[in-house]
């Protein structure tokens, strides 16, 4: 795919941008593409330097590969987004996912047909996402044994269901053998990783609560199927990819009640079956919420190894806790608002907004 020229100069500013010093685009080179850099150029000038990368890479036919590898060092950078959206024609060449409707720009008859659905800035939703992925885990007992989602609220704080992590809290499995899978995903290019391990500390378990023991119960505010996770090892605090790339990160908390309005969008992020990282996204997604707002029905897709996803609505805020669903009529999640309340009643909300490892 040969660049016009004009897109040699808008993919050497965006390079210029993203890695900005000479020794980040060695690291670069290096990490993402086991080469030398100084086998490529002896340029120093940033300009030069990014000129003769992107000129190698298309004589030697690896462009696309380049234009990749420096979106997953540097997914939020808002230059490498546009420049992305305009080399690939396809979005999903660059993005493992389907976007919604709103963003197709071909056709001109198209007319506003549910008020509820908004238009959204393309950019901004995009590096939304791609700083959200990063955050979201495989939780796995034994090794490789697949047994829920979950996803950093704080620096070394997982969420996930109860019922995730229930054996581990009656200790019928071992603490120890617990493993925290981030990054497991396909990556941009078509190629997959195995991810990023993680293990619990000795003092893991910081808050619990429990589902109802009785099917179909309303569940108290006492029971909203959630379990806290303290990780050893700080992830959110961790670099992705070479030195000077950006953080992990973690999933902000709410700091209102959302309303769920029904037949408005929900978007969920997480491992079905297992699998590596998937996005399930529904325009039409919210049914509505019980009476005392601890479950919230909804109809976007889910598989087993989906509980302890985290819930978003059309601009990427943390709104549900997925923990179940009832095969051909819902699925349901825990609205985090109640979450945070009980958190609060817990002595621990403030210490998870602090930013802070706890």
């Amino acid at each position: 795919m040969a660049l016009r020229g004009d897109q040699w100069e808008k993919l050497s500013d965006a390079l210029r941008d993203a890695f900005r010093r000479p020794n980040r685009f060695e690291e670069f080179v290096t990490y993402r593409f086991s080469k030398n850099l100084y086998d490529i150029t002896i340029a120093d000038d940033l300009r030069e330097l990014s000129y003769d990368l992107i000129n190698e890479a298309d004589r030697q036919g690896w462009l696309r590969t380049l234009i990749l590898g420096a979106l997953q060092s540097n997914p939020g950078n808002q230059n490498l987004i546009a420049f992305s959206q305009e080399f690939f024609t396809d979005t999903s060449d660059f993005l493992d996912t389907c976007l919604p409707g709103e963003f197709s720009t071909r056709g001109s008859r198209e007319k506003i047909i549910r008020e509820t659905n908004s238009f959204l800035d393309v950019d901004t939703w995009l590096g939304k996402l791609s700083r959200i992925q990063a955050q979201v885990c495989r939780i796995e007992f034994p090794k490789g044994t697949a047994q829920g989602t979950g996803f950093l609220i704080a620096p070394n704080v997982i969420i996930t269901n109860y019922h995730v992590i229930k054996d581990v809290i009656d200790q019928n499995v071992d603490y120890k053998s617990v493993v925290l899978r981030f990054d497991y995903k396909k990556l941009v290019g078509g190629k997959s990783t195995d991810g990023t391990e993680y293990r619990l500390t000795k003092d893991w378990l910081i808050d619990q609560s429990p589902y109802p023991d009785v099917d179909n119960r309303l569940p108290t505010l006492e029971e909203l199927d959630y379990t806290l996770l303290k990780v050893d090892g700080n992830p959110g605090n961790s670099i992705l990819g070479e030195k000077g790339s950006s953080e992990r990160g973690w999933i902000e908390l709410p700091t209102k009640t959302y309303e769920f309005s029904p037949k408005t969008p929900l978007s969920i992020l997480q491992h079905p079956k297992g699998q590596r990282l998937k996005l399930a996204f529904d325009t039409d997604a919210i049914i509505g919420v019980n009476d005392n707002y601890t479950i919230v029905k909804y109809k976007t897709n889910t598989e087993p190894g989906s509980s302890g996803s985290p819930c978003f609505n059309i601009d990427w805020e943390l709104v549900a806790l997925h923990h179940m669903g009832i095969e051909g009529e819902y699925n349901g999640g825990t609205p985090f608002s109640t979450i945070c309340s009980r958190l609060e009643r817990q002595g621990l909300l403030a210490d998870i907004r602090s930013n802070q490892a706890i």
